[in-house]
């Protein structure tokens, strides 16, 4: 066929999937509740008197969802990579700051002290402990799995193996994967959490050489498309989901790059037959 005939002339073969591995905030937990009560607590760390935040805080559970604040709040979400970065979003919210596009977001990032980016993604972990820790059933109780995809995973997991790769502490992914009942889908050894670096990148170059095979045959999944650009070079799959909070500002970038965007009703071809390189 024409299309092999290229392949064949540019040295490429594709690869059948033997890994997928997925993003584990925004593709398997919906955690934004969490991320921006624990953001808040630790922001008010930083400034006491903000009373933008403390509205938020004085307001009862059952009103959180439908404020202002965890809107704007969201819209930000896919354009940070780590915990700071929600430090980073709130900010921008209580400065006023108007933030649309992803170098608009980098360009504020870049006016912040690095020194407080590094004490507020620390103190946003030590957050999140004391919370969990204090009653974890009520910090789980703030997350919610991505139904309509994880209910398919033990499927999958019959064709492929399964991996994590996240920016989350490792104790939260696990836990969280018993509660959703997925625990036994992931080994231990490919659940790659924070501390194997800041970069995706690197997520996934000690996951190919752990799993021992071809990047061409591992297919990368996130929610955020700047990681999947990030990735471009490694050769892996890359596929955008297009659940959780991305927009069509999110959509219209990872298109233009030729990444496939993955929806519920097309999730398994997509990831099967139409992944993106």
């Amino acid at each position: 066929c024409a299309s092999c005939a290229i392949e064949y002339r540019l040295g490429y073969t594709r690869q059948p999937m033997q890994v997928l591995a997925l993003d584990f905030d925004g593709v398997v937990c919906d955690s934004a509740q969490e991320v921006f009560l624990v953001g808040l607590r630790t922001f008010t760390d930083f400034f006491p008197d903000s009373t933008l935040v403390r509205r938020f805080l004085d307001a009862e559970p059952s009103e959180r969802e439908l404020d202002d604040l965890f809107s704007a709040f969201s819209d930000l979400l896919p354009l940070g990579n780590r915990a700071e970065d929600f430090g980073v979003a709130l900010r921008a919210i209580d400065d006023g700051v108007a933030i649309a596009t992803q170098k608009e977001y980098d360009r504020f990032y870049s006016t912040l002290d690095p020194s407080w980016l590094h004490a507020f993604h620390s103190r946003f972990y030590e957050q999140r402990a004391a919370l969990r820790d204090h009653d974890c059933d009520a910090w789980t109780r703030l997350h919610s799995a991505y139904r309509e995809f994880t209910d398919r995973l033990e499927e999958m997991s019959e064709r492929v193996r399964l991996a994590v790769v996240t920016a989350k502490d490792r104790t939260s992914a696990r836990l969280l994967l018993a509660h959703f009942g997925l625990d036994a889908l992931f080994a231990d050894e490919l659940v790659l959490d924070k501390e194997i670096g800041a970069r995706k990148s690197g997520h996934l170059g000690v996951l190919q050489a752990r799993v021992d095979v071809p990047f061409e045959a591992i297919t990368f999944v996130d929610d955020k498309v700047n990681h999947l650009l990030e990735v471009t070079d490694l050769g892996v799959g890359r596929v955008l989901a297009g659940w959780g909070y991305n927009t069509d500002r999110e959509y219209e970038i990872a298109r233009g790059h030729g990444i496939p965007v993955a929806t519920f009703e097309n999730v398994e071809r997509v990831l099967f037959e139409d992944v993106g390189r």
